[in-house]
């Protein structure tokens, strides 16, 4: 609802009357405010009514601004902890698979089967079922940290995302000898069938030790997480319309995009 008051009414007809009697003037004299009518008529109260609304305009503007403000630097936020936590599962998903030693998950066990004719078989093997359910968990991790780093706002993130993804391209071939593929938009895919019939000194080369696919992958991720954890850490500003920028190197994100 709105109301419209013409400020700049000419009321000097209220004083026609005064050129009458003198007790008529008194009369009407006694009614009126003349400093009111001098501030109506010289345009005061419409330059006072025009700055009031003129401010409350600019109020709402500036809250509608700092609720636009608050609502990116929360998303943001939320953002940067998701991606922590998936370049984290993904740095602990290649350390658990690059292990040597002791820790190994390639270290050979002795296995014992049973035929379907009862007849017991004792051997040393992989032990794959471990050696695949950490793989699947590799995979799965890397596919995260590929989807939240498309949606962050760090340059450096996609950066580094994005040189993971040429990575897996490089090894594309060696990972579909396993049963893993590289898909187009640069996550990895499992056939659980081929892998669980693929040679396991090919997946170990790919998975285990130093300079592993595994183990550059994890370095990556490790780099992804120390951005997340710098932007949670108070490293981030924004401006007005919610654009991202850090004082943390002193960059401006928005000029890359």
């Amino acid at each position: 609802m709105s109301f419209y008051t013409n400020l700049r009414t000419d009321y000097s007809s209220l004083f026609s009357s005064m050129s009458g009697g003198s007790n008529s003037s008194s009369n009407l004299l006694s009614n009126i405010n003349l400093t009111d009518y001098y501030n109506i008529k010289s345009g005061n109260y419409y330059k006072l009514v025009k700055a009031y609304y003129a401010k409350n305009a600019d109020t709402k503007t500036d809250k509608t601004t700092t609720d636009r403000k608050n609502k990116a630097e929360d998303k943001t936020t939320s953002e940067s902890a998701k991606l922590k936590n998936n370049a984290d599962t993904l740095y602990d998903a290649a350390e658990k698979l690059t292990a040597t030693g002791s820790k190994s998950l390639f270290n050979k066990k002795t296995v014992t089967s049973t035929s379907e004719d009862g007849r017991t078989t004792t051997k040393t093997d992989y032990d794959r079922d471990t050696i695949q359910s950490a793989v699947q968990g590799f995979i799965k991790g890397y596919n995260n940290l590929v989807s939240s780093a498309g949606k962050s706002d760090n340059t450096s993130v996609k950066r580094t995302a994005q040189s993971m993804i040429d990575l897996s391209a490089v090894f594309s071939k060696q990972l579909d000898r396993v049963g893993i593929s590289v898909g187009m938009d640069g996550k990895l895919t499992m056939d659980s069938d081929s892998f669980a019939k693929a040679d396991m000194s090919k997946v170990k080369t790919l998975f285990n030790g130093v300079n592993s696919f595994a183990d550059s992958v994890g370095g990556y991720a490790s780099s992804i997480r120390n951005y997340a954890k710098s932007d949670l850490n108070s490293g981030n500003t924004y401006d007005q319309l919610g654009k991202y920028s850090s004082l943390q190197n002193g960059l401006n994100f928005n000029s890359f995009f």
